[in-house]
């Protein structure tokens, strides 16, 4: 069969694929060589895939799935987080784990959590490092996962110059301008697409 294609119909919709990669259309490989696959994108480019240093939790029914469309997911994302507006601060606390309030990056481990089903690290130096694909601070768009100083400060893109974000000089969950010539706009050093 050396240098025949083979045709995969997957009729669940979603595989695995090398760690992190969910194809849920067809796949199509030669005979011997799985270097021939393609995932599908929407028009709109949601890539139906998990990002990087991200596992799906199947413990959990999020809001969105991994099929649905970007505004889908973001509106599950801004949901989530709205939901939290005015949680108090409180350094290493994930009400994922029975506590009240959230750090900065367990705050966006919660939001993508509950929305999305996505499962990282609560670390913001882990999630700047790890998470996410990275994008040009350019190409930033609402749902997108904002890096400070190296991963002393994270949020989440809200769009019209805004992330919803914890801490940050607000004490609480919040929203804070990343608008061009504010404080945080001056401060962002990554922008990581979660999908």
């Amino acid at each position: 069969m050396k240098g025949k294609k083979l045709f995969l119909s997957l009729t669940l919709g979603a595989v695995l694929l090398a760690g992190n990669a969910v194809v849920s259309t067809s796949v199509y490989a030669s005979a011997g060589d799985s270097s021939h696959t393609s995932s599908y994108q929407n028009q709109d480019t949601t890539l139906h895939s998990l990002p990087h240093g991200v596992k799906l939790d199947r413990s959990i029914t999020p809001i969105a799935s991994l099929d649905d469309d970007h505004q889908t997911k973001l509106d599950a994302v801004l949901q989530v987080a709205e939901s939290k507006l005015g949680t108090p601060y409180r350094w290493g606390h994930n009400e994922d784990r029975g506590q009240y309030g959230f750090d900065c990056s367990n705050f966006t481990a919660y939001v993508y959590h509950h929305a999305l089903g996505y499962k990282f690290s609560g670390s913001s130096r882990v999630q700047a490092r790890s998470v996410g694909n990275p994008v040009p601070k350019s190409q930033m768009r609402p749902g997108d996962l904002l890096i400070f100083d190296g991963g002393r400060h994270v949020g989440i893109y809200a769009g019209n110059g805004r992330m919803i974000q914890e801490g940050g000089g607000l004490g609480r969950v919040g929203y804070l301008s990343v608008a061009p010539g504010s404080y945080w706009s001056k401060h962002i050093t990554a922008v990581k697409r979660m999908f």
